[in-house]
């Protein structure tokens, strides 16, 4: 499609960033998003708070816990401590679709952390004005200074 795309001679040897890469884009949207439908007064479940900014945030989840998820719930409250932005579980953990915790006032990343991580999670400004950084996932390997040169004839 020429007029998406530039042609390869305009953006041969132009350095580039990965904002615009099409799975850095698609890791960054699914960084826990929470489907607006829940995030409403009458399926907050739980409330938590930020060990470094003492913050209370709503935990929210679109049924009520059965009593298998409750426990789970507890368990991983108590294995794990919770800082804004920060996933409440890990990424293998299957409350993970399930329950959420709004995230709002929250800090935009620089720009240099979206070109070196497929994953920033959001940080509150108490967070940061308290001296935290962002939590990033997935370095982006790239290879910059080995762009070959071809010789022209």
């Amino acid at each position: 499609n020429i007029d998406h795309y530039a042609t390869f001679q305009s953006v041969y040897g132009i350095e580039t960033t990965e904002e615009h890469r099409l799975t850095y884009m698609q890791s960054q949207a699914n960084v826990e998003s929470i489907p607006k439908s829940i995030l409403v007064v009458g399926k907050i479940r739980d409330y938590i708070y930020c060990e470094d900014c003492g913050k209370r945030r709503c935990v929210y989840s679109d049924k009520s816990l059965t009593y298998e998820e409750q426990e789970d719930y507890q368990q991983a409250l108590n294995s794990y401590s919770y800082s804004c932005g920060a996933p409440i579980f890990p990424d293998d953990h299957y409350l993970k679709e399930v329950v959420f915790v709004q995230r709002e006032d929250l800090v935009t990343p620089p720009q240099s952390l979206k070109e070196r991580f497929k994953q920033i999670y959001p940080l509150c400004e108490g967070c940061q004005e308290n001296g935290k950084e962002f939590y990033t996932k997935g370095e982006i390997k790239t290879n910059r200074h080995s762009i070959k040169r071809h010789k022209h004839k």
